[in-house]
């Protein structure tokens, strides 16, 4: 049993810090919190029950928890795993099935989204995908051109994240950084405004290839669905 402190920006709640065990359950640690509050106001039971059906998403097996013992999917990429694992490219490409499921079972509860949820993109730098507050952008790199460029209110987020899985795809292949040498402010602007895209270098499998093209569709409204790529994926895997 291990102490720890999630701050606010690493969960979704209006509470300003939890306090948590790390707990073993069934050979995997899970995160146990505890919400420090003084009392049990009506006001902090009518929060609670507010925020606590959005946690209800992490059932299902391609949804990770917040705590993962190997990181986020940008730091096993890019050596932030210590070297502890080799992805190779049958294990990138069980990532890639793994994370499309993900995001297809998220698509899947996109008429309740705005009830149970705050919206989500796909973003590879923070785990497999995030929850981010209403109208913020926080890596550009992985964005689509018009949901940098439209309001929140007007963004078609699930074409959105077909893009950003598409530089996902990207990442798996080339195990680089999008754009590494520019800063977010320059990358946003670049994207949005100067038609930036991601180059497809030589030796990448014509199949991903391919997927990455589908998926960077300039139309939002040609680009495939998660339904749509998984059976591409799951040959792929095999």
């Amino acid at each position: 049993m291990r102490p720890y402190l999630v701050t606010r920006a690493s969960i979704s709640t209006n509470w300003h810090f939890i306090l948590g065990l790390l707990l073993p359950h069934q050979k995997n640690d899970i995160v146990a919190k505890i919400i420090a509050v003084r009392e049990c106001t009506p006001r902090v039971q009518r929060d609670f029950n507010e925020e606590f059906p959005k946690l209800r998403i992490f059932s299902h097996p391609n949804i990770l928890p917040v705590y993962m013992s190997w990181g986020s999917l940008h730091a096993l990429l890019h050596g932030g795993a210590g070297g502890r694992v080799v992805v190779d490219a049958l294990a990138a490409s069980r990532l890639a099935r793994d994370v499309a499921a993900g995001m297809r079972y998220l698509h899947s509860l996109s008429r309740d989204r705005d009830r149970v949820m705050p919206p989500y993109h796909l973003n590879s730098h923070h785990v497999m995908f995030s929850f981010q507050e209403r109208g913020r952008v926080y890596a550009p790199a992985w964005m689509a051109p018009e949901a940098l460029m439209k309001p929140s209110a007007k963004r078609n987020w699930e074409a959105a994240d077909l893009w950003s899985f598409a530089v996902l795809l990207w990442e798996l292949a080339t195990r680089e950084v999008p754009f590494a040498d520019l800063s977010p402010m320059e990358c946003g602007m670049k994207i949005a405004l100067e038609g930036l895209r991601i180059t497809i270098p030589p030796g990448i499998s014509p199949h991903i290839s391919k997927l990455i093209k589908i998926c960077m569709n300039e139309d939002p409204g040609k680009r495939p669905s998660f339904e749509m790529i998984l059976p591409i994926l799951e040959k792929m895997k095999r």
